[in-house]
């Protein structure tokens, strides 16, 4: 009987759609109406709510064809597609595209009787070449307005200087020769998860956490808010990973403290390349990179502002204004100010100082609180004789951190604090000075100071009381620290994209830092002792990359091949007294071929260098220790994957992917922490093998939502001489080898009005032991292990609209069962902690 009730409505709808009969009108005339939706009908056929993008096949695209793909829909109850099928196309790639843009479409269910039902239509997809605005079809504009508020028995309004399409039922939708940044990734050749933050800005975490939980990327936070945070990707770490924004070093912004200082409502994308790094962002990483983006679309006037506070004294708030003057003129402004004291309980050894014995206990952690404050302001200009794109900025960031304890959390400290600020200017310039080439340059100054002040006398307790005075000054070394560094740094970047054959297939990136390192202990300077921060520093950095990507088999085949090339020179003294230049290159290949529309494989190599940077080589004066002897690291990255994307099908909406990588390294640039200061050392051969597992499934109507990520790591020390020799075969120390995720999301729509929805989240992070030195050193019940770890997060966010307005309030619980948690080298996170946050969009 059920299929009965279901036939008779959908032959119904589609015997009314099929009497529609388009026509041209003038674009401000109001739609006629047809009788197919007449409310007395019974019938009220699906409206079109999410505008579908188009990416034009470059076939296409170089032949200037233009035209309409004539589809036939099948639509659930719930208003998503099903099903997708051409019933008249006009090749070239040109039909592929109309499919894939309707795959993620969003219609209104269609109503019989006031109840949703399962219907079919024809949607009639208009494929129409990008032009300047002057000399652009009069109405274009409109009709793309019109298409996506037209009911499905009324085509869109038609310009009537261009002939109507031909009469049959159906949308018209006006698809310009572009698509999303994400689309454009994720179905290229690159070894890339594209994460978009859209979701993400409602709920009250920060980028740490949706970078774990969503790409191959572990990240590992030593504490709690202003905490340093270790990404390691393939199982590189630190600056072998590089994270850019927008193009720069994230250290060229105001988020000089890291990833983890970056509010994440001012972030729209991240970008994370698995080892094999685009020739674009010009840079020299090993192991991958990560490249945030702030804006993907052209601005327009609006604000938004962010409160968030929670457990153990944590404030954030953050806002962004945009206001568009004209259509060349914009200015943008962003701000962020963060506090907390991170007082959270932890167990620690601690001593009774009457019997003298040492015993674990709870306490309070203490000094280690936390603020920063930032913001950045541009200017911008489009569209102007010579300038496609001309955009000023300046910025500022300052950071000011407490240090509670060592590296292993076995001393307090009750004195020790550190600080960094950062401010700059930029510059950003866009042109096409031929129809076959762009042009696109940045260039700006940056300066940060550094602080670390270690000159207190006394011994703290784990209670921060003072229980004694040492003979000498200072908590952590034998020598007082106070320590201030100047880094100022020239740099510029420049991308050219040219046209042979395929659509910007020809690509030249060029790239310089001129960096000068200057300082002063003021305690030695006090005591006219010699200071090695005193030294002057300087280090220029230059890459230069040249790639051509290739589209074979009507755009089933794209590869692209490329090389690269690295010079540094570094010098040290008020007359370079040493100098040395070093230079490497690099070369590589990614390469994806399509099964279907939605099934694709790819593969890449890339044999890269990392040059070591300056801290490296010459230590921070403070707690990381001068190694000038070390040499740049260089590997063999390759990856093999396999990608489904979004396929939408009766029972949901599935999407997943698989990656496999080795990475073979020589010379590898290594972090091992001492007791109270730490070096980097060269390694001389370590191999990693890694996998990485994620898999996506969403329910029609998007009411429930299954996500999963596992991640597994061998990485080992390979060494045949040196020091690290005698640990040949073990795995690297302080490196997670199995991480896995899981998040089931529930929605309810149109909870107290017809524009809101009420969200909730469960997530479950498992991390299992590893070793906290070489695996091969002491007896086996004496080996210090980070022991396994199994937290849970839950969030519950309510979002809705009221007069043009969005709000969004969201409740955090983050290891919300208070189990124990640890960083890398095993120092306890916070535990059970709760956080709220309101968001309004303007």
């Amino acid at each position: 009987m059920s299929i009965n009730i279901d036939i008779v409505p959908v032959l119904a709808l589609l015997a009314m759609l099929s009497n529609g009969v388009a026509r041209a009108q003038d674009a401000s005339e109001p739609p006629a109406r047809t009788s197919s939706a007449s409310p007395s009908s019974g019938v009220v056929p699906p409206v079109l709510l999410a505008q579908p993008e188009a990416v034009y096949p470059p076939d296409a695209l170089a032949a200037g064809l233009e035209g309409a793909v004539k589809l036939l829909l099948t639509l659930d109850a719930e208003g998503r597609v099903t099903r997708a099928e051409v019933v008249e196309g006009l090749g070239h790639g040109l039909d592929e595209a109309a499919v894939r843009a309707l795959e993620d479409a969003r219609f209104s269910p269609a109503m019989q009787d006031g109840s949703p039902v399962s219907c079919q239509f024809e949607f009639i997809h208009h494929f129409v070449l990008a032009r300047p605005p002057e000399v652009a079809p009069a109405g274009a504009e409109e009709v793309a307005q019109a298409s996506s508020d037209t009911p499905a028995a009324e085509p869109a309004a038609q310009p009537s200087e261009e002939p109507a399409p031909p009469a049959s039922p159906g949308f018209t939708s006006v698809v310009r020769a572009r698509s999303t940044e994400a689309r454009t990734l994720v179905r290229g050749s690159e070894a890339v998860d594209v994460v978009e933050l859209e979701k993400a800005h409602e709920r009250a975490e920060d980028l740490a956490e949706v970078l774990t939980r969503a790409s191959a990327v572990q990240v590992q936070r030593t504490g709690g808010m202003g905490s340093r945070t270790q990404l390691s990707l393939g199982g590189l770490s630190g600056d072998q990973v590089r994270v850019l924004l927008d193009g720069v070093p994230i250290e060229y912004s105001p988020y000089v403290y890291g990833l983890g200082s970056v509010p994440v409502s001012l972030i729209r994308q991240l970008e994370v390349f698995n080892g094999v790094v685009p020739v674009r962002l010009a840079t020299d990483a090993l192991g991958g990179a990560i490249h945030l983006r702030s804006g993907l679309a052209s601005p327009e006037t609006g604000a938004s502002l962010s409160l968030q506070g929670g457990s153990f004294g944590s404030y954030r708030g953050t806002g962004r204004l945009t206001w568009r003057a004209n259509e060349h003129v914009f200015m943008r402004a962003a701000g962020f100010h963060d506090r907390a004291q991170n007082d959270y309980v932890v167990t620690v050894p601690v001593d009774d100082p009457e019997t003298g014995r040492v015993s674990p206990r709870a306490l309070r952690r203490n000094h280690d609180a936390y603020r920063g404050t930032g913001g950045d302001i541009e200017v911008g200009f489009e569209a102007l004789p010579g300038v496609d794109r001309l955009v000023l900025n300046g910025y500022l960031g300052r950071y000011d951190k407490e240090v509670p304890h060592d590296q292993y959390m076995i001393q307090p400290y009750g004195a020790a604090t550190s600080a960094q600020e950062s401010w700059g200017l930029g510059l950003r310039y866009e042109v096409s000075p031929h129809e076959r080439l762009k042009v696109l340059a940045i260039a700006g100054y940056n300066q940060r100071v550094g602080e670390f002040l270690d000159a207190s006398d006394c011994l703290y307790d784990w209670y921060g009381a003072c229980r004694a005075t040492r003979a000498r000054a200072g908590e952590i070394g034998s020598t007082p620290l106070e320590n201030t560094q100047t880094r100022q740094t020239l740099f510029g970047r420049v991308r050219l994209l040219g046209t042979l054959l395929d659509a910007e297939d020809l690509e030249v990136s060029l790239g310089v830092d001129d960096s000068d390192r200057s300082g002063e202990n003021a305690y030695l300077t006090r005591l006219q002792q010699e200071d090695p921060l005193r030294v002057p520093l300087a280090l220029t950095s230059s890459f230069g990359g040249l790639s051509h990507r290739q589209l074979l088999w009507g755009g089933r085949l794209e590869n692209t091949v490329f090389v690269k090339g690295y010079l540094q020179r570094f010098a040290s003294g008020t007359r370079q007294e040493a100098a040395e230049r070093r230079w490497a290159g690099g070369f590589g290949d990614t390469l994806r071929f399509s099964l279907t529309r939605g099934l694709l494989f790819k593969a890449s190599y890339e044999r890269t260098t990392r040059m070591p940077r300056v801290d490296e080589l010459f230590g921070d004066g403070g707690l990381l220790v001068e190694n000038s002897a070390l040499v740049p690291e260089s590997s063999h990255n390759a990856n093999l994957g396999v990608e489904l994307l979004p396929l939408v099908t009766s029972v949901g909406r599935f999407g997943a992917n698989a990656v496999a990588g080795v990475r073979d390294v020589e010379n590898l640039i290594q972090l091992f922490p001492g007791d109270a200061t730490q070096a980097y050392e060269n390694v001389d051969h370590a191999r990693s093998f890694s996998a990485h597992a994620g898999l996506d499934w969403a329910s029609p109507g998007d009411w429930v939502g299954l996500t999963g990520t596992v991640t597994w790591l061998n990485f080992r020390n390979l060494a045949q001489d040196g020091q690290f020799a005698r640990f040949r075969g073990d795995r690297m120390p302080n490196i997670p080898w199995l991480q896995a995720s899981a998040t089931a999301r529930f929605q309810k729509r149109q909870l107290l009005s017809s524009v809101d929805a009420l969200g909730l989240e469960w997530t479950t992070r498992f991390v299992e032991s590893f070793y906290r030195s070489w695996e091969s050193a002491g007896r086996g019940g004496d080996k210090a292990r980070v022991p396994t770890q199994v937290l849970h997060f839950a969030a519950l966010t309510y979002r809705s609209q009221f007069g043009g307005r969005a709000y969004s309030f969201s409740f955090n619980l983050q290891n919300l069962t208070d189990a124990p948690a640890f960083d890398i080298v095993g120092v306890q996170k916070p535990g059970r902690a709760f956080t709220a946050r309101a968001t309004v969009d303007l």
